[in-house]
């Protein structure tokens, strides 16, 4: 394998719980449809695929999804109710600043690589003072598909001037295993995050239970390839 020079990052529930906000969102635009709420749990399971996806699967559950003019209309009230709540109580997750800090004094290029649109992907950033370390964001806007289809991580690539098999993608979902798989780059899956199904069936190339472990397994392969790199004949 060649050596790690660029890790590209999911950003809902892997570096930063945002569910009080989206799951706030969400509720808004049921309750102003005189809709019946729904729980974090509940929403937990709908998150990963964009903020369409999140609104339709969120009606669906909650009445039925209405025919696409309508839907467009709530698709664009969500954007503007989450993004007038978009840090009131998201956290960052323990260990996310320790972990970039790290890998960037190490030279490893950084992405953010998220289904989130753009701007408001960069806000969230901004507002934990993490612009710096993580300077490309790839959102769910920035190209023309988002995860799983590999689009976005090989366009993350280019900006970093990384090959896959130099590259790790970090989430929490199968959007994003799915789309390191299809880039061919390795990854690793929190689990515990957000989207359906457990963590430990998405064919990940490592597990771990949080961001402390995820940079164990990277500092693992980078020292691993370090050691092999040395003892090959010059």
């Amino acid at each position: 394998m060649a050596p790690v020079r660029a890790v590209l990052l999911d950003l809902d529930g892997t570096l930063v719980d945002s569910l009080p906000d989206i799951a706030g969102a969400v509720n808004i635009l049921l309750e102003e449809g005189g809709r019946e709420t729904l729980s974090l749990d509940e929403v937990r399971a709908m998150v990963g695929h964009g903020i369409a996806t999140l609104v339709k699967r969120a009606l669906a559950a909650r009445g039925g999804v209405p025919e696409p003019g309508a839907l467009a209309l709530r698709v664009s009230r969500m954007m503007e109710i989450y993004g007038a709540n978009l840090t009131n109580g998201t956290r960052l997750l323990p260990g996310a600043r320790e972990l970039l800090s790290r890998l960037a004094a190490s030279g490893v290029a950084l992405a953010l690589v998220t289904n989130k649109p753009e701007a408001m992907s960069r806000r969230i950033l901004a507002h934990f003072g993490l612009e710096t370390l993580v300077p490309v964001v790839v959102g769910g806007d920035t190209c023309k598909t988002r995860k799983p289809d590999p689009e976005m991580l090989r366009h993350a690539m280019t900006l970093l001037k990384a090959e896959p098999g130099e590259t790790v993608m970090v989430g929490d979902s199968a959007a994003d295993i799915d789309a390191a798989h299809a880039a061919g780059v390795r990854s690793i899956v929190l689990s515990g995050g957000c989207g359906h199904g457990r963590a430990e069936d998405l064919g990940a190339d490592v597990l771990v239970t949080g961001l402390e472990e995820a940079g164990e397994a990277i500092a693992a392969w980078r020292g691993a390839e370090t050691e092999h790199a040395s003892l090959s004949p010059s």
